[in-house]
């Protein structure tokens, strides 16, 4: 009886280090849009440099996909853990994709150079493994995603895309080792590479069919959708996609997401459900993850498109005259 009591408070200590690792990564992200927006906030503490540099992000033009990319990469994440707000337990498939995207970021470090190396990404990345190692489903967080689970058309959805989405990613991987310019001094070209290895990976995630994997089968469409959307808004724009792969790209995402709605839909006709692994008692995936998750994926919509439509955050800055 003791040893059990013990068991129960150990158990339940975990799931509070683990919300609290949760609810703090979602503040630093929400701290980090904050500086986006209001720059000036902080300026005075980082430095006028820094904060000039801060100032232009999303603002700059010349930078828009960059910018863009870069958000898309660490919203792919904070998605994931806002779906761990509540029964984390039926969202494995969300924790793991909270991890994709800074795979791909140390990923494309390592393969260029330095300068991919950004402290929003570094911070919420060392918080995000913290969690995981946290997570109430470990040591089974991957148990699973197993390939008797796997959905045939979405992988080969996957498979198709992987090609041009590697060439992609490496041919971004060049331009950041071979510099110089002031999208490679800022890493830019790494946030590219890093975005075509984490489609890739969150469609595979999505394609296993881990537990609450709609949610990623919706960012795994919505992310290569948006970057697409963005090149045809602005075509003229360093690293924006041509017009024929930009609307190959929004074309790839709706097919996916269909796709996995087909795929549940067959899955629920035929009575296959998603058991947590540590509450067998328990079917399903909670609609609030859906909804939250969906939520986000609106807000990011309607922020992109202001940010290309209305010239970005209270539009062009312009600095000061010497």
């Amino acid at each position: 009886m003791a040893s059990t009591r013990a068991s129960l408070s150990d158990l339940g200590s975990g799931r509070t280090a683990f919300s609290v690792v949760v609810l703090v990564t979602l503040g630093l992200a929400a701290f980090f849009g904050v500086v986006v927006l209001q720059p000036a906030l902080i300026g005075g503490l980082v430095g006028e440099e820094t904060g000039g540099h801060i100032s232009l992000h999303f603002r700059d033009p010349h930078h828009r996909i960059h910018d863009l990319t870069f958000a898309f990469l660490l919203g792919t994440a904070v998605v994931g853990m806002l779906a761990q707000l509540r029964t984390p337990s039926k969202n494995v498939a969300g924790q793991v994709m909270a991890l994709i995207p800074l795979v791909g970021l140390v990923l494309a470090a390592a393969l260029t150079n330095t300068a991919v190396l950004q402290i929003p990404w570094v911070v919420l990345g060392a918080s995000t493994l913290l969690a995981s190692t946290l997570h109430p489903a470990r040591p089974g967080l991957f148990r699973s995603l197993s390939v008797s689970r796997v959905d045939r058309v979405m992988l080969a959805l996957v498979l198709m895309a992987a090609m041009p989405l590697l060439a992609f990613a490496f041919t971004n991987i060049a331009l950041q080792r071979a510099g110089p310019s002031d999208h490679a001094a800022l890493g830019h070209y790494g946030f590219l590479a890093a975005f075509g290895f984490t489609v890739i990976g969150v469609g595979v995630l999505a394609s296993l069919r881990p537990h609450g994997w709609r949610l990623t089968a919706w960012v795994a469409g919505c992310l290569p959708a948006l970057l697409g959307v963005a090149s045809v808004v602005v075509p003229d724009v360093d690293s924006s996609l041509g017009l024929g792969w930009a609307l190959a790209a929004i074309a790839w995402g709706v097919v996916f997401v269909a796709a996995a709605e087909r795929a549940s839909r067959r899955s629920e006709n035929t009575q296959i459900v998603d058991v947590p692994p540590d509450r067998g008692s328990t079917i399903g995936v909670p609609g609030s993850a859906y909804v939250v998750g969906i939520a986000v994926i609106a807000l990011v919509l309607v922020f992109v498109l202001q940010h290309l439509i209305g010239g970005g955050l209270g539009g062009m800055h312009t600095p000061p005259a010497p």
